[in-house]
């Protein structure tokens, strides 16, 4: 068996391919911009409002793939084969679900396109067909999901991340040509994304397949495999349909209630905030296998360490980032995409929404905490108790102030759950630590508010009228900021990637 990589190194590998993804996308999204209009921009916004909820068919059976396959990594070539079957009988599992995942968004996509969503040029036909497009690619992706998932639960991250490169190239890049050179049809555009999500699925089928091969082809369901996975499973997918309200809600309304053009604005402030939570993905992707198997091998205290440090690499680069973004969310906006109106309908917007993404993204590191015990039951009640909460105050946020009251409503949410409920899980799962959590947190808090605050006349000096000065400008700020908070943390940086480097015994 060939050596396994750190967890720095798996880190450092997934960080090289999803910042390349998130890097390409930030670049290519203001040429769809331009090319294809803001409607058809707030369409693609839509799409992914869409298959945000509709990965809830997922049911919670990919999270436990990785959990189950991570768990038995040590089993050799048994281990394999019955992940393997595993993964069969989740594939047998999602053909009826995906299968009426296309009726459904088919037959509901003329009422979505004549009563839902608020288009001024596109047709209504036109609207049907990209539609019902979507509702086909979510199915394509609830598949290149599951076998992502096996494959993440091998730590395979180099093959994934180079997989995950070709196929960003491919869908933004080619996209991008697309529009500039071919057809700026919305229609065309989707058929080219479906293209895209066949091929993706394909590769990581392949890849699977040769991994995680079955006892024989014809191997079909096991009941005796997945039946011992099932109270995990469902456990993940009722805290996954709690996390979607929490996270999505404000987006599938602000769908109904604002023009079309004026949601494509919205995306703008939407793929900002994600690509904040897709910086914490990389680690997450290592952190969840390894802190699991730490925890099989009975190190609770190696996995409590390796915890507190990525949490605090966490912070240490997403508070300074969440801030400078808040600061000047204006300026980033014209800068990135050279549109005066967007610029001026986000920047009230996307101050709130980033700080508090930055906050929940910081947050998941307690359900990082509870996966690694295999305890859902704290994160079970922490999510039905925010989304009751949630879902009226953004209801009425919404409806009575619009874009602004959500972002609003977003970010106070989010304050309030953080200055309570890391405590909670502490205490009940890994009390000795809460101290040196709650100084991490403290620290970098203040210091990026002091480094916001100094660079502001930086700045200023920095940045005129032209885009190219105020990206400059940002970046010279937020890396000051950046210096300023890691300069902060004066012990033991070596120890810590000492420790994330140790080997897991049972390798």
């Amino acid at each position: 068996m060939s050596k396994k990589l750190s967890v720095v190194q798996n880190t450092l590998l997934s960080y090289a391919g999803q910042a390349y993804a998130l890097l390409v996308g930030i670049l290519i999204m203001p040429f769809y911009l331009v090319h294809l209009g803001a409607e058809v921009y707030g369409l693609i916004g839509f799409y992914a409002v869409l298959q945000a909820w509709l990965m809830l068919l997922d049911v919670g059976l990919s999270p436990s793939l990785v959990r189950q396959i991570a768990h038995h990594q040590s089993q050799a070539q048994d281990g394999q084969r019955d992940g393997g079957w595993l993964m069969r009988s989740f594939e047998v599992i999602f053909l009826p679900l995906t299968l009426i995942t296309c009726l459904a968004v088919w037959l509901i996509s003329p009422w979505l396109a004549e009563h839902w969503l608020n288009a001024q040029a596109l047709d209504t036909g036109t609207l049907v067909k990209c539609i019902t497009l979507m509702g086909v690619m979510v199915a394509l992706r609830l598949y290149a999901t599951l076998y992502k998932s096996g494959l993440q639960g091998l730590e395979m991250h180099a093959w994934l991340n180079g997989a995950n490169v070709v196929i960003a190239t491919l869908r933004y890049f080619g996209g991008l040509f697309l529009v500039a050179e071919v057809s700026q049809s919305a229609l065309v555009f989707f058929e080219f994304q479906l293209m895209v999500a066949v091929i993706e699925t394909l590769i990581f089928a392949f890849k699977a397949y040769e991994r995680l091969p079955t006892p024989q082809w014809s191997s079909g369901f096991n009941w005796a495999l997945v039946k011992p996975i099932v109270p995990f499973a469902l456990s993940i997918s009722g805290t996954s349909i709690l996390w979607i309200i929490l996270t999505q809600l404000d987006k599938m309304l602000l769908s109904e209630q604002l023009l079309l053009t004026e949601y494509g604005y919205f995306s703008l402030v939407a793929l900002m905030t994600t690509g904040i939570l897709m910086l914490i993905n990389p680690m997450v992707q290592t952190l969840l296998p390894r802190m699991t198997v730490l925890m099989a091998e009975g190190r609770e205290h190696d996995m409590q360490l390796l915890y507190l440090g990525a949490s605090r690499l966490a912070c240490t680069f997403l508070f300074p980032l969440a801030a400078i973004i808040a600061m000047h969310s204006g300026e980033l906006i014209y800068a990135w995409s050279g549109d005066r109106a967007a610029a001026a309908w986000c920047q009230p917007i996307l101050l709130w929404y980033a700080l508090g993404t930055a906050i929940m993204s910081v947050s998941a590191f307690q359900y990082h905490l509870q996966y690694a015990h295999g305890q859902f039951r704290l994160h079970v009640w922490y999510s039905l108790a925010s989304a009751v909460i949630t879902v009226p105050v953004m209801f009425f946020a919404v409806q009575h102030k619009g874009a602004l009251g959500a972002a609003v409503a977003w970010f106070v949410l989010r304050l309030v759950s953080f200055a309570i409920w890391p405590q909670i899980v502490h205490r009940n799962l890994a009390r000795n630590i809460h101290g040196t959590w709650l100084h991490d947190i403290l620290r970098i808090s203040l210091m990026t508010a002091i480094g916001v605050l100094v660079t502001q006349p930086l700045f200023n000096a920095i940045a005129g009228e032209d885009r190219i000065s105020i990206l400059v400008g940002l970046a010279v700020s937020g890396l000051l900021t950046l210096v300023l908070v890691a300069g902060s943390h004066k012990p033991l940086a070596t120890k810590i990637l000492l420790m994330l480097s140790k080997p897991s015994t049972g390798q």
